[in-house]
């Protein structure tokens, strides 16, 4: 018993070294590769085509061909539509404007003056991802237009969350990661600084770091955890932290 004790004790001072560390210099290095993330003049989408995949959603509108106006299907998991008259079609990895133009070709062999559109109804195969201190973590939908705030509101920073060090990483098709920012949430939201408000692109990944003093008592969970859950025993550092200054203006904390 005393050695288990002995033990506790110096996991504590360790853990109290750490934190003056961490609260003098900051815990989470700043990310300056902003020309990646941000063009001028300002997009409203991003620069890339979106191409279709399996499970997307499609619907086809035809004013003159009547037996596929209005028919909504899901991408099969072969890449192909099954459609009424003109039969099974391959999308997969084509926009919308390709298989328009694919879909009139073969609706003229019945209609002579036939017309077709084509859009995306439900955008499901393509991902960005949100981690960290948020209440709504994991893969969202990719519609072309995400951008860093509009993803961060529906994602929820937590009240332990530091909105000073939001980054945002950018992974290459190797899954390397190439580019990284850092956003200031505070900032968008308090100050309307919305020049790092950066549309997404598909792959992008956001994470919400936890401030420098509830990182500490994460850490301290983690240590103690074999001797007894510390959050039932007394008030960790992120809770001190939520007494002394309230809950965070971008939503409640919840437990992961």
């Amino acid at each position: 018993m005393p050695e288990i004790m002995a033990r506790h004790h110096r996991l504590i001072v360790t853990m109290l070294v750490v934190v003056c560390a961490m609260l003098a210099g900051g815990c989470t290095k700043t990310y300056t590769d902003y020309s990646t993330f941000i063009a001028e003049p300002r997009p409203v989408v991003t620069a890339t085509d979106y191409r279709m995949s399996p499970p997307d959603t499609v619907q086809i509108y035809s004013k003159r061909v009547r037996e596929i106006h209005l028919h909504t299907e899901a991408i099969s998991p072969d890449g192909k539509l099954t459609l009424p008259l003109l039969g099974r079609i391959f999308v997969a990895g084509k926009t919308t404007e390709e298989v328009t133009a694919e879909l009139e070709i073969l609706a003229q062999e019945f209609y002579e003056d036939a017309d077709v559109s084509v859009r995306v109804t439900r955008y499901s195969s393509k991902k960005i991802f949100v981690f960290g201190e948020v209440s709504r973590p994991g893969p969202y939908a990719y519609n072309g237009a995400n951008t860093v705030l509009g993803t961060l509101s529906r994602a929820q920073p937590t009240r332990i969350a530091d909105p000073s060090k939001i980054m945002v990483l950018r992974p290459n098709a190797d899954g390397e990661m190439i580019r990284k920012m850092t956003v200031d949430l505070d900032k968008m939201v308090k100050g309307g600084d919305t020049l790092l408000n950066a549309v997404m692109e598909e792959g992008d990944i956001i994470y919400v770091p936890p401030t420098p003093l509830a990182a500490v008592g994460l850490g301290f969970q983690q240590l103690l955890l074999p001797f007894q859950p510390i959050a039932s025993t007394i008030a960790g550092p992120a809770d001190i932290q939520y007494e002394a200054e309230g809950s965070s203006n971008y939503g409640p904390h919840d437990s992961q």
